[in-house]
Formats: C-alpha cells, sequence, structure tokens
C-alpha cells in the first residue's frame, strides 16, 4: 500500500511574501510625502502596500491621483530614480506630468504617466519622484513619490530550459495557459501522461472540466501533477501531497489570468516548479 503523505506549503518560506503580494497589492496605503507649501500630491491611483510592479525595456503608464485644490497653472514634473545600496540615481531626463486641461478641484485628478524602462538584469527598485509649483516661476516642492519594481522581461527562462529535455503536458479547458507558454516559448507535448517511472516531467491541470477528470484518477508513482484551483483565498497557498514517488501540487490562489502580464504572478509559477524538484530532491530523484 503506497505511504500518503500531504502537507501544506500554506505562505511557505519559498512562496510566501511573493504570494501574499498578490493579494495585498491593491490594500493598504501608498508611500507619499510632499513638502510643506506644495500645491500638489501625487499618490497612486489605487492605495497599494506593494510598489507597481513591471517588466524591465519598455514604456508603462502608471495610473496615477494628483491631489491639487487649484490644478489649473499648476506645473508637475516626475523624475525616475533606481535605488540602490542606499542611493537614488536618476534615470534619464525629468518628465512634465501633463493634468486634463479641464481639471477641477476635487480629492484627486485621474492620469495615467508614461514613463520609459530602462534594462534590468534582476528584480530591481525604482521610485518615481514628483516636484510641483505655481506658474512658471517660483520654488519646486517635494509633491510625492511612488514605488516600482522592474522585473527582466525573461523571468521564464528556467521554466523554458527545464521544458526542453523534461516533458511539460497541459490539461487546459480553455487553452489559455497553452496559450501562454507558447507565447513564453515554453514547449508544451501531447500525448496521454504514462511512463512516468522513467519520464520525469510535469502534467498541468486547468479548468473545472479538466480538474474533475483529474480527480477521478489516482496518482501514479513517479507521477508529477499541478492543479490549478485558480480561487480567492485570504491565505495563498500551495498543497502538496505525496503518494508513493508521486507528488500533487494545487495551488490556491487567482495567479493563471495574471501571468501575462505581472511578473509577481510569473515569479510564482517560476516558484511552483522549484517546489516540485525540490519535493522531488527530496525523495531521492534528480530533476535538474
Amino acid at each position: 500500500m503506497l505511504r500518503s503523505q500531504r502537507r501544506t506549503a500554506a505562505l511557505s518560506k519559498r512562496i510566501g511574501a511573493v504570494a501574499l503580494a498578490l493579494v495585498f497589492a491593491t490594500f493598504g496605503s501608498g508611500a507619499a510625502a510632499r513638502s510643506p507649501g506644495s500645491p500638489a500630491l501625487v499618490t497612486p491611483r489605487a492605495s497599494r502596500v506593494e510598489p507597481y510592479r513591471f517588466f524591465a525595456d519598455r514604456t508603462v503608464a502608471v495610473p496615477l491621483l494628483v491631489h491639487a485644490p487649484e490644478p489649473q497653472g499648476l506645473a508637475l514634473h516626475a523624475q525616475l530614480v533606481q535605488l540602490a545600496s542606499g542611493f537614488a540615481v536618476p534615470i534619464g531626463a525629468a518628465l512634465e506630468v501633463p493634468l486634463p486641461t479641464d481639471a477641477s478641484p476635487s480629492p484627486g485628478v485621474e492620469i495615467e504617466l508614461s514613463i520609459p524602462l530602462p534594462a534590468v538584469k534582476r528584480e530591481t527598485d525604482f521610485e518615481v519622484r514628483f516636484r510641483s509649483r505655481r506658474g512658471g516661476s517660483g520654488v519646486w516642492h517635494t509633491a510625492g513619490r511612488i514605488p516600482l519594481r522592474v522585473y527582466p522581461g525573461d523571468l521564464l527562462g528556467p521554466v523554458r530550459q527545464w521544458a526542453t529535455s523534461h516533458p511539460l503536458r497541459v490539461k487546459d479547458d480553455q487553452g489559455s495557459l497553452i496559450e501562454f507558454l507558447r507565447q513564453q516559448q515554453i514547449p508544451v507535448v501531447g500525448g496521454e501522461t504514462e511512463g512516468f517511472r522513467h519520464d520525469r516531467g510535469v502534467t498541468l491541470y486547468a479548468g473545472a472540466r479538466a480538474l474533475r477528470e483529474r480527480a477521478l484518477a489516482p496518482l501514479r508513482p513517479g507521477e508529477a501533477i499541478v492543479l490549478f484551483a485558480e480561487r480567492e483565498t485570504e491565505t495563498p497557498r500551495f498543497l502538496v501531497e505525496r503518494k508513493g514517488e508521486g507528488t500533487a501540487v494545487t495551488v490556491e490562489m487567482r495567479l493563471l489570468d495574471r501571468l501575462a502580464a505581472d511578473p509577481l504572478a510569473q515569479k510564482i509559477f517560476l516558484e511552483l516548479f522549484e517546489v516540485l524538484n525540490n519535493e522531488r530532491q527530496s525523495m531521492g530523484g534528480n530533476d535538474r
């Protein structure tokens, strides 16, 4: 009889902070400060605990709120700076922030600021620092800071490399996960999920029908599967189940619909494969 071991990797050391950020990114208050006498204050459009997250080497639109008692005649500039080792290094020239011509006093004027981001080799923190003044002369005042976190464009390179030598199978009701993997140039193979004692691949299941069909089949020795539950939860987690040499991981969080645009979602997807690899190594396998 196969010995079954089930444990919860709830906010584990590997995914805890990353998964929490997906849930709490839209709660809390953003970091913004202005100097006394400043005619404006710039804040994120939605209060956030986490910085805005973007992929590098592209122009992005940052949603903002401009709080100004008298927006008419307001001059507002933005400067992108890179944060490293206690230093703030300006990147590029300061940007003039355009305000709507019909802006009126209100709790906040909604704008989107286009900012060109540089290429980065690793996860890097930036800030957009704002300054404001009234009219064409006078003293510039600090008008807020907006944190950004910028990621390399090819976060899933390690998964692509892994999939060139290990079969990756996908059972996907809608086909959106398969399409995303293809856009990322991650190889996906067809065929039945059999022969896993010698075939150290992984099968991903997405969608209600795929999950129901998978639930009817027992976990085979040597098999590795991932079940995407795709539901909102207060505690994002990976549920890891072992049966003999088989491993099943259930992903309890909303993830798949964020993969295309959210670097943090891609980082969690990468962590998922690292969890699978660690599970197999702990059972005496080698999946590198």
